[in-house]
């Protein structure tokens, strides 16, 4: 199970010249994702640039495909 938590933070401001508004909005979330047997919890990596959030999962190495060559005699 593949757990993602954050917390959501803004706050406008607005000033005129008879009143002054203050907006704010925060909240926590979290997502859950089951992920496949075939997934090595060790080669899970993220990073987190301009806003967005980038998860890499890696395949077990039992799991990956393996090349075998057939020799064809004619």
């Amino acid at each position: 199970m593949l757990t993602l938590q954050g917390e959501r933070r803004q706050e406008t401001e607005e000033k005129g010249k008879t009143f002054h508004r203050v907006e704010r909005l925060y909240g926590v979330f979290n997502r859950s994702f089951s992920l496949p047997d075939s997934v090595s919890p060790e080669g899970i990596k993220a990073s987190f640039k301009d806003g967005m959030l980038t998860v890499t999962l890696t395949k077990r190495k039992e799991t990956q495909p393996k090349a075998i060559e057939v020799k064809i005699d004619n």
